[in-house]
């Protein structure tokens, strides 16, 4: 899938009057990145559209896109085109942290808004649970208009604030999903990723299709201080005096080593992991979004079909 990247720029986004506001400014220009896309058909494999592949019954291509195009797609059948998608947000202290005009949590909100609206647009099911120490709301994925709106109004009820328990949280979680789907954690995983290991990959043994979106402020990434600073934890009461120049190497390494830990475990185990700056444009996450989603219903495509071949053997 191919996109041409729009200027969704996070301070700006994040000025528009409200959450709704901004989730269709995101997802508009995300999708006239994909429309504008002329290379590999885009905007048809993000809708209810698949590329032919040999086996398929040719009565189902869509002729007339062909004719247009010299390429064979399918109009995929409802049931085969939708998924069920839960989305969960850290809303703990650290997520409120921002080093210039917009905090990770006020960027995790946007997207969890817009992978929302776009799940809606797809007639997919979505739902959320939004956590810290405990579960701090949970809804349910279905697919309707009014289910947006309720996500709408429990994401612009939330905050950042308390500490951390994603275990907790995961734990919980596959308690209550039904079936198969994709499951979006957005976080700025600052907490060891030893601690969740073991719900992540039950998560997968239970075949859900599972996406990590690491969050971080580019002062978190590059540490730009200079002179002394006061470091407080955004989850306690600790704060801590320190001299930038002092720090700044053995910090640069922890940082690296933890990311680098959490990449390796995530690709052991199966599961999508991404970082993200808060300054850079939405649509890259919403790209890795979509183009998950298209992979996952893939997959369950194939499995449906080899599932059909040995029961007809």
């Amino acid at each position: 899938m191919q996109r041409e990247t729009q200027i969704l720029d996070p301070e700006e986004l994040v000025r528009l009057p409200d959450l709704e506001i901004q989730a269709n400014t995101i997802v508009r220009g995300f999708e006239a990145g994909l429309h504008s896309s002329a290379r590999l058909g885009a905007s048809m494999e993000f809708s209810h559209y698949r590329p032919y592949v040999q086996g398929d019954d040719l009565r189902l291509v869509d002729w007339k896109f062909f004719g247009r195009s010299d390429r064979l797609y399918l109009k995929q059948a409802h049931q085969e085109s939708n998924l069920a998608c839960t989305i969960l947000l850290d809303c703990s202290g650290s997520m409120g942290y921002a080093s210039g005009g917009i905090s990770k949590f006020e960027y995790a909100q946007m997207l969890a808004a817009s992978f929302a609206l776009l799940m809606t647009n797809q007639h997919d099911k979505v739902g959320l649970v939004a956590y810290a120490e405990g579960i701090l709301t949970r809804i349910l994925a279905r697919a309707n208009r009014h289910q947006f709106r309720r996500i709408l109004i429990e994401l612009e009820g939330l905050g950042a604030t308390g500490q951390t328990s994603t275990g907790n949280a995961l734990e919980r979680l596959g308690e209550s999903l039904p079936g198969r789907g994709m499951i979006v954690m957005i976080s700025d995983f600052l907490f060891p990723i030893e601690d969740v290991l073991g719900q992540l990959r039950s998560l997968k043994a239970l075949r859900h299709d599972v996406i990590l979106l690491s969050l971080a402020d580019r002062a978190e990434r590059d540490f730009p201080f200079d002179g002394p600073v006061m470091l407080a934890d955004p989850e306690g009461e600790e704060r801590l005096n320190i001299l930038p120049e002092a720090v700044r190497e053995e910090y640069a390494q922890n940082r690296t080593r933890h990311f680098d830990l959490i990449r390796h475990e995530c690709l052991n185990a199966g599961i999508t992991f991404h970082e993200i700056s808060t300054d850079e444009p939405l649509d890259r996450a919403l790209y890795e979004f979509v183009s998950r989603r298209r992979d996952s219903l893939s997959t369950r495509r194939h499995a449906t079909q080899a599932a059909s071949s040995r029961s007809g053997a």
